[in-house]
C-alpha cells in the first residue's frame, strides 16, 4: 500500500481495534476522514505485524502513446511476479433459441383478474398435440413464456 495516512502506525490501529474499539472511535482517535482509511489501516497493520501475506496494490500499467520520434521505444509492459495463474475468461451466454414450433393463433390470451392466463383444448391438444395428463415446466425467456413438457409428472 502506497498511501500515507497523516503519518498514523498502521500497528496502533491493529491493536486499538483487538482491544475492542469500533471503526468509527478509532476513526476518531486518529483524527481520519473515511472509514475506509481506517481498514486500509488494518490491512497494512496486520500485513506489517506478518499475520497476513504481503499483498501490493497498484494500478495496471496502461498502454503507452509512441512518440513521433522512431529513435525511442517505449517500455515494454510490466508484468506481475505471479505468471503461474491461469487467465480467467468470461464464458459466452448461449444465444436464445427460437422455438421449435411456433403456433400462431388467430386470438390473443390475456391475464385475468386472479392472474391466470387459459389455455383451452383446442389449443393444447388439437393445435399443439399435447395429450391429458402432459405435464409441463413454466418458464420466462424475454418476452415469452415458456411451456417445456416435462418427463415427471409433478
Amino acid at each position: 500500500m502506497q498511501i500515507e495516512y497523516k503519518n498514523v502506525d498502521a500497528k496502533l490501529v491493529v491493536n486499538e481495534i483487538r482491544n475492542g474499539r469500533s471503526l468509527e472511535s478509532v476513526q476518531k482517535l486518529f483524527n481520519i476522514k473515511f472509514k475506509s482509511e481506517v481498514q486500509d489501516l488494518y490491512l497494512k497493520g496486520l500485513m506489517e505485524m506478518g499475520e497476513i501475506p504481503q499483498v501490493e496494490f497498484t494500478k495496471p500499467q496502461t498502454a503507452r502513446i509512441q512518440s513521433a520520434s522512431p529513435a525511442v521505444d517505449p517500455a515494454p509492459p510490466v508484468q506481475s511476479g505471479n505468471n503461474d495463474r491461469p487467465i480467467m475468461r468470461r464464458r459466452e451466454r448461449p444465444q436464445a433459441q427460437m422455438p421449435s414450433v411456433v403456433v400462431k393463433t388467430g386470438n390473443f390470451r390475456t391475464i385475468g383478474q386472479s392472474g391466470s392466463v387459459t389455455l383451452n383444448k383446442a389449443l393444447l391438444i388439437d393445435m399443439l398435440g399435447f395429450s391429458v395428463g402432459d405435464s409441463f415446466e413454466i418458464y420466462r425467456e424475454d418476452d415469452m413464456v415458456v411451456l417445456k413438457k416435462s418427463a415427471n409428472p409433478t
